[in-house]
């Protein structure tokens, strides 16, 4: 209690060393490092947004990177209903399902600390009780409610943080690492999970960055099963986590903005991000790179929900680098093609059938690269793409476990470049 307000307090770990506290003072929120950990040679930021320093930071830079820890729209909605809290309040939400979020951040009441266990603790399900679980992870979100279970991910989609063991989904418990998320179908989506794991494929067949995916199925349904690229395991056989954090949180823009029309992330913008850390030292150019072919294979798969949520930075100390890509799904199947729009517009477009290859020109004087540049990795994307999906989608139809008729119509509509 100080002048008579009651103000709480959370305190934050990084790879489970205390660094500072969140604070929530009458719904306003502040982050401040804590003295001990700023003064270790060590030390190293929470946030591009939160840089180090004595000074405690305010409600709008706070508030934009604890919230993007927490699920987006629905899902938020959803958790805050069955916890009886408002889906506002992300102290509060983080109090409940902090332990174990997105890179190497955990969140934990005064007095609790991240329990340092040499063992790993596993609830593993068997088949029949996993996917009664994910059948109902619509209404009962991250498992919200079970005793030891802190667990917190971003995003729009329904899922579950996990772990896989001995081909088995398990449950971490404490302050055990997840290793994987695992996603049902999208309601009202046909064949989402093969959406996103054809997609995810042929980002890897075109050499861009992806973590691995995988259809799992469980009694009779598929689901969308990816490792999570902020998890590796060390010599010893730990798996270690990454400190990772979504363009939005770096950017300080609330997740409730991360579409370019709410007032999200442009491209101008990201890439000028990019930009200041490969200026700065923290970042080598090649990242510059991956980003434009990123964006170039989002447009080319009609991928409009490539937002700044979507796109994320990995922190190796004071090492950065553009995260593999993640959330990769053709959204034209699901809309009218001549509506359906993006979600950072190019050169001023929002529309995909509006875009040409002129339009990546002005794309290139915006953000820095030689139009001529930008053109001939236009070119080789598009010469290849259609003809790389088709054998793919060839060699997953060949097994029944990856098999879709959803394939076909990805590539139908595939944003063939005009002149």
């Amino acid at each position: 209690m100080i002048d008579g307000v009651d103000i709480k307090y959370l305190n934050i770990f990084l790879h489970a060393d205390l660094i500072g506290r969140l604070s929530s003072d009458q719904a306003e929120l502040s982050f401040e490092y804590d003295t001990k950990y700023l003064k270790r040679a060590t030390a190293v930021k929470l946030s591009t947004s939160l840089p180090l320093q004595e000074k405690a930071f305010g409600h709008r830079e706070t508030s934009a990177f604890f919230s993007g820890l927490l699920p987006d729209e629905l899902v938020r909605k959803r958790l805050a209903r069955y916890l009886g809290i408002s889906e506002q309040n992300t102290f509060a939400l983080l109090k409940e399902i902090g332990g174990e979020c997105a890179g190497a951040v955990s969140v934990y009441e005064e007095g609790q600390s991240p329990d340092r266990q040499e063992e790993y603790r596993y609830r593993i399900l068997e088949d029949t009780e996993a996917h009664k679980i994910l059948s109902a992870i619509d209404k009962r979100p991250m498992m919200v409610g079970e005793d030891d279970i802190r667990i917190s991910g971003a995003g729009a989609q329904d899922k579950l943080i996990i772990a896989l063991v001995d081909g088995k989904i398990a449950i971490p418990m404490g302050n055990t690492p997840s290793t994987h998320i695992i996603k049902p179908a999208i309601k009202d989506l046909d064949h989402s999970v093969f959406n996103e794991f054809f997609c995810l494929k042929l980002a890897k067949a075109m050499k861009l960055p992806v973590p691995e995916v995988f259809v799992h199925w469980l009694k009779g349904e598929p689901y969308y099963l990816i490792e999570r690229y902020d998890r590796r395991k060390g010599d010893n056989g730990k798996i270690i986590r990454l400190h990772q954090e979504d363009f939005c949180q770096t950017l300080n823009i609330p997740p409730e903005h991360k579409y370019e029309d709410e007032g999200g992330p442009t491209l101008r913008r990201c890439f000028k991000l990019l930009d200041q850390r490969i200026e700065r030292g923290n970042m080598a150019g090649i990242n510059k790179l991956i980003f434009l072919r990123g964006v170039i294979f989002n447009f080319l798969i009609g991928n409009g929900d490539a937002h700044g949520k979507n796109f994320s930075l990995l922190y190796d100390g004071e090492a950065e680098a553009l995260a593999p890509f993640y959330d990769l799904m053709n959204t034209i199947v699901y809309h009218n093609a001549f509506k359906a729009k993006m979600a950072m517009k190019i050169a001023g477009k929002y529309k995909f059938r509006d875009v040409a290859a002129r339009h990546f020109d002005v794309l290139a004087e915006e953000i820095g690269f030689k139009p001529d540049f930008v053109q001939s990795e236009l070119e080789s994307l598009s010469n290849n793409i259609i003809s790389v999906a088709r054998k793919l989608k060839d060699e997953l139809n060949e097994d029944p476990k990856t098999a879709s008729p959803i394939y076909d119509e990805i590539i139908a509509t595939m944003n063939i470049v005009k002149q």
